[in-house]
This record gives structure tokens, C-alpha cells and sequence, in this order.
């Protein structure tokens, strides 16, 4: 029954279609629509990265003299580069000093944008000895996405409304449930195919995201501190930034799960395709445009907070019991 129940999803109701479908406007929105976390510094990010490899890691006496120095030489020079300017635009030094000394100072004003991103990070570093320098561009973006994907929730409702609902619309539950095996067997095949696919859309989802950050900023240092990233410095716990991923993908795969639990249940009450569609579309995105902070939807019972994940990784909300991660909302 499982494999009668796969051949409809994906073929008789056209979902290998709407996944393929789904699939290329993910990659494509990504690639269009996701934003660098600080364009500054993607814009100087070839000096910023010359400055980085030399202090990456964690902050040491020897690196922070060395960065006071760099910054004083960088103040230094931009004096000198606009007092230059100055004495020029007054006419106190011929247009020939003016051109023999200018070009050596502008060099080294040039690479002030991208080291101050890095002086910046540098003032964040030091304050806690859990915090390291890397670039953090990749995880800030994979980590700082307060939205659900909606396009995905969207999909799940058009995908599985119909696995109970379709039954309904032929009138073929009561056939169903008067066979021998049909009762049981077969809510069962029908929920087993629709969380196996939830979940491995999910992954796949998540494992797209994952791949564009990595190749478009970098993921570096998985196993460098959360707090080393601005957005996490409040996280008392000790979490390196491969356990963040590891659980805001578990708490995705859970949240999204939830929801098709949800979506099957609409469709079973309500029976009717589209009526139980219509529900499913004006219920489940209601809570995000509704409700003012994320952090409340972690008070909601059901899937609204795990389908962001990442609400669950700011300041207290991560606590160690027995060994084992356990994500706490911070209300």
C-alpha cells in the first residue's frame, strides 16, 4: 500500500512536478534574493580576508598588538593623506610634492574600509574569551533567517491535502474501510508517505540553503563558538557553530513535520479538497503575519517557532541536559 500510495503522490496527482517546480524557484530566489549580512564588508572582502588570515582563531596578545599597530599605522596615514589634500587645495605644496606623496599614502588609506570591519570585529572578539575571528558572513546569513519559508509551506499543503481528501471526493472511504486490511493499513501508508516526504523535503531544502551559503560567503570553522558570530554573543552555553546547524535542522525537520501532521488533519476534518486547501493556506501562515515578535510564537503551541529554528539559538534559549542539547525559547 506504501507503494500505491508513493505512485500517487508523485505521479498520479503531478507532485513530482510541483517538487520539481518548487525546487528551481528555491535555487533561483536564493541566488536572486538573498542579501549578503554586511555588504560593506563583501564589497572589501579581498582585504578584509588578507587582514583575517592573519589573527584567525582565537584572540592572542600577539594578535591584538598587532591589530592596535595596523589600526594607528591606517589612522596615521589617512592624517597624512588629508592633510596633503589640504595644504594642496590651499596652494602650500606644488602639484608635483602633492603627486610624489599621494600615492603612497592613498595605497594605504585604501585598505582602511576593510581592515575597520575587521578592527570592529576585533573590539566584539576581545570582549569574551568564546568568541573567535572568522568570517562570518556564510553563518549569519544561514542562522539569521527569522522567516518560515512560505513558498515551502505552500507546497506541503498542495502536496498532502489530497492524500486523505481524495478519498473522500470519490467516495471511496467507505469501500476502503469495509475491505479486511484497508482500515488500518491504510491511514497508515498514507501518514508514512506524507512525513517520509515531508522530511526529506525538508532536508533537501535546508541542504540547498546550506550549499548556496557555503559557495556564495564561505562556512568556515564549524567548530568555532556560536557567540563568535554579532548576532549570537548573548548564548551563555557552550555551542560550537556545527551544533547550531545540527540543531536548527532538527528543529526544522520537526517544525515542518508538525505541520504536515497538521495538513493531514485539516483535510480529515473538513474532508472536502477545497475547503480543507483554503484552511490549510489561511491557517497555517496566519501566526508569522500576525503575531509582532518571533520570539512569541515559541508560547504557540505547534509548528510556527521550529520552522524558524534558529529563535530557539538566542540568548538563554539553549540549555545542556544530561549530555544532550535542548533547546529552550528565550520569552
Amino acid at each position: 500500500m506504501v507503494r500505491s500510495e508513493w505512485n500517487k503522490l508523485l505521479f498520479y496527482r503531478r507532485g513530482i512536478l510541483l517538487i520539481a517546480a518548487f525546487l528551481i524557484a528555491e535555487i533561483l530566489g536564493a541566488i536572486l534574493f538573498t542579501n549578503p549580512y554586511d555588504p560593506e564588508l563583501e564589497a572589501n572582502r579581498a582585504v578584509y580576508n588578507h587582514y583575517l588570515s592573519q589573527v584567525e582563531g582565537p584572540l592572542t596578545p600577539d594578535n591584538q598588538q598587532w591589530l592596535e599597530n595596523e589600526m594607528q599605522r591606517l589612522n596615521t596615514a589617512n592624517r597624512k593623506l588629508e592633510q596633503l589634500k589640504t595644504d594642496y587645495y590651499r596652494g602650500s605644496i606644488t602639484e608635483e610634492a602633492f603627486r610624489a606623496s599621494f600615492d603612497a599614502l592613498a595605497s594605504e588609506s585604501e585598505d582602511y574600509p576593510g581592515f575597520s570591519k575587521l578592527y570592529t570585529q576585533y573590539i566584539y572578539v576581545r570582549e569574551s574569551d568564546q568568541r573567535q575571528f572568522l568570517h562570518t558572513g556564510g553563518w549569519e546569513v544561514l542562522f539569521g533567517d527569522q522567516e518560515p519559508d512560505y513558498l515551502f509551506l505552500m507546497l506541503l499543503i498542495f502536496l498532502l491535502t489530497p492524500i486523505f481528501c481524495q478519498e473522500y471526493g470519490n467516495q471511496m472511504d467507505q469501500i476502503l474501510l469495509t475491505q479486511k486490511r484497508s482500515a488500518k493499513s491504510q491511514w497508515q501508508s498514507k501518514v508514512t508517505v506524507a512525513l517520509v516526504s515531508t522530511a526529506a523535503l525538508t532536508a533537501v531544502l535546508q541542504m540547498v540553503d546550506l550549499g548556496y551559503c557555503a559557495i556564495r560567503f564561505g562556512l568556515p570553522h564549524w567548530d568555532f563558538s556560536l557567540q563568535s558570530l554579532y548576532s549570537f554573543g548573548t548564548v551563555q552555553k557552550a555551542l560550537t557553530l556545527g551544533q547550531a546547524l545540527v540543531l536548527q535542522f532538527a528543529l526544522k525537520e520537526i517544525g515542518y513535520l508538525y505541520a504536515a501532521l497538521l495538513i493531514l488533519c485539516i483535510s480529515v476534518l473538513v474532508k472536502k479538497y477545497a475547503f480543507a486547501l483554503m484552511a490549510g493556506m489561511v491557517s497555517l501562515p496566519i501566526p508569522f503575519l500576525t503575531i509582532p515578535s518571533n520570539a512569541s510564537l515559541c508560547l504557540i503551541p505547534g509548528p510556527w517557532a521550529l520552522t524558524i529554528g534558529s529563535i530557539y539559538l538566542n540568548g538563554e534559549g539553549i540549555r545542556i541536559s544530561g549530555g544532550m542539547i535542548v533547546a529552550m525559547p528565550e520569552i
